[in-house]
């Protein structure tokens, strides 16, 4: 009888830094540090331009929301970093992990889901959703 496959209780720890990484370039994104186009180098060729666009239409989201401000507000404006509140993974087969993440600026909240896949010994994104 051939030996069970080991069971994996929930994703990798390779997997888990490559969301972290990818998740903090994506902060990064969404906060105007960086360009969209950053997102490239960590996505495979054929999605890199979805997920750079995902990126750039976050930003330019966040970026209206900050200069969105109330009638009669003569407070200067702050304004509030995009943060992680939770992150739920799911590596539904080797070498691939999804990740749903939780986000919040201000007062509003934020929902990203992303999918990772190991390439090479590198983990590239081939998906990204911002709603």
């Amino acid at each position: 009888m051939a030996a069970a496959a080991p069971v994996v209780a929930g994703p990798s720890g390779d997997a888990r830094l490559a969301v972290k990484r990818f998740v903090h370039l994506c902060l990064e994104v969404l906060n105007g540090y960086r360009p969209a186009t950053h997102l490239r180098r960590l996505t495979l060729p054929a999605q890199a331009a979805d997920v750079v666009a995902q990126g750039l239409s976050g930003a330019r989201r966040v970026a209206q929301l900050r200069r969105a401000r109330r009638p009669g507000d003569r407070r200067p404006a702050r304004p509030s970093p995009v943060a992680v509140l939770r992150v739920n993974l799911c590596e539904p087969r080797r070498g691939a992990v999804e990740a749903a993440v939780a986000l919040i600026t201000g007062e509003r909240t934020w929902a990203m889901a992303l999918r990772l896949e190991l390439h090479d010994d590198n983990w590239y994104a081939t998906a990204l959703r911002l709603i």
